[in-house]
């Protein structure tokens, strides 16, 4: 009998207090179901990416359910979220395999590194991996002359390993995300009067000159805002030491049809080059097929001091300007999207005020040449124009470009050379 009273009681005590057992239990709609649960993923949440290891979390999120009669009751679901993508995270494994590589010459990213955030390095400045080689050949004999600028070659190498190069704290930095290139130049040019076959001092016409100068250079590309940014410093000689008339006779030697070059004797006398360039230049129109880019320049030192501006415009199948060097390994550029095959014409066009030319006015340093060209003959502005054409195909590409200059001193007249370019990428 005790037995069937307490079984009783039991029973009414679980039929009073049926709430908690109930709402655990209850039977929602599904479509009533699928609206809670949708927005509940709406509700802010972080992910960490997979790359960087992260695990995934749990969050209980309670909804209430409102009823007409009666309390309301609260429903309890769990589920999975990923945090936010961290930037840190992400460099921190870019770090490790080799694709993010802060340029830590930089003030920005010195700044950066005092920073504990997750924002610390959206703005770093990179070094780009790239190793290119590019091979230049100028010389007027392509428009059948043999007079004033009528030879330059040039050598650019650059790869990331340059970055240790201690002229770089003397180039300029910059503040904003972009990727840094550091390389070196090697760079020879030659210059006569308008014959070489006439022995003696022209006067009246412009002095032979050559100058050989070895370059550290940089340069900063900021493909976000279509920018670059170029600066170097050039250490070398103008003069005999530069080897200017060795290697006219040599060409000339060599080649059919050409004469002894007379009168280097007679060239601009030995002095130091010691300059300082700066390029800026801005894409103004960046389309697929065409870009219009605005450029200023300024040049100081012993060799040449100048100020000056221009325009190159860019027609074709092309990357953009400001997104490499010209040349990438075709793995790169799958990787990132980009054309494996460019081909395009440019037309630039540019003007210069000229301050001083030492292959016209002699070294700074070293006044004695025996001839020169007075400072009131020498033109103040000058300009320039080109067309070229340039082909790549993955690592490799070739540009050719006929340019003009106007005259540079009194009783000159406008010259015109051309050029060759070769691209490699390393």
């Amino acid at each position: 009998m005790r037995l069937f009273f307490a079984t009783v009681l039991l029973i009414f005590l679980f039929a009073c207090n049926p709430d908690e057992r109930k709402s655990q239990n209850k039977v929602i709609p599904p479509g009533r179901l699928k609206a809670i649960i949708d927005q509940s993923h709406k509700r802010p949440a972080n992910t960490v990416s997979e790359a960087a290891g992260s695990q995934s979390r749990s969050a209980i999120r309670r909804h209430s359910i409102h009823k007409k009669k009666g309390r309301p009751e609260t429903i309890v679901i769990v589920t999975t979220y990923r945090q936010t993508d961290s930037v840190r995270l992400k460099t921190i494994e870019q770090l490790r395999t080799g694709e993010f590589r802060p340029d830590f010459s930089e003030p920005l990213n010195t700044e950066l590194l005092k920073k504990l955030g997750d924002s610390a390095f959206q703005s770093a400045i990179t070094l780009s991996p790239d190793r290119v080689l590019k091979i230049g050949f100028d010389n007027d004999i392509f428009d059948y002359t043999d007079q004033f600028f009528t030879n330059g070659i040039s050598f650019e190498y650059v790869a990331p390993a340059l970055s240790d190069n201690p002229v770089k704290y003397i180039l300029l930095p910059y503040w904003g995300k972009a990727r840094n290139y550091y390389g070196l130049s090697l760079i020879q040019n030659l210059y006569t009067p308008s014959t070489t076959k006439v022995g003696g001092i022209l006067y009246g016409d412009r002095p032979y000159a050559s100058y050989l100068y070895f370059g550290s250079f940089k340069v900063t590309n900021d493909e976000t805002h279509h920018f670059r940014q170029v600066s170097e410093l050039g250490l070398g000689v103008i003069g005999p030491p530069s080897l200017g008339g060795t290697v006219q006779d040599l060409f000339h030697k060599y080649v059919p049809y050409n004469n002894e070059p007379l009168g280097w004797e007679y060239q601009i006398s030995t002095d130091a080059v010691i300059n300082y360039t700066v390029s800026l230049s801005k894409g103004i129109i960046n389309t697929a097929h065409t870009q219009l880019i605005l450029s200023g320049n300024a040049a100081l030192g012993t060799l040449y001091t100048n100020l000056g501006g221009g325009f190159n415009l860019r027609l074709g199948w092309f990357n953009d300007f400001f997104s490499d060097l010209g040349v990438r390994k075709k793995r790169v550029l799958i990787a990132r999207g980009a054309r494996v095959m460019q081909y395009f014409f440019s037309l630039k066009g540019s003007g210069r005020v000229i301050g001083y030319d030492a292959t016209l006015q002699g070294g700074l340093i070293n006044s004695n040449s025996v001839y020169t060209i007075p400072s009131a003959s020498i033109i103040r502005l000058v300009s320039q124009s080109s067309l070229g054409f340039t082909f790549t195909c993955g690592a490799v590409g070739i540009e050719i470009e006929q340019i003009v200059l106007s005259p540079e001193f009194s009783n000159n007249w406008w010259h015109a050379w051309g050029h060759i370019g070769l691209l490699f990428a390393l």
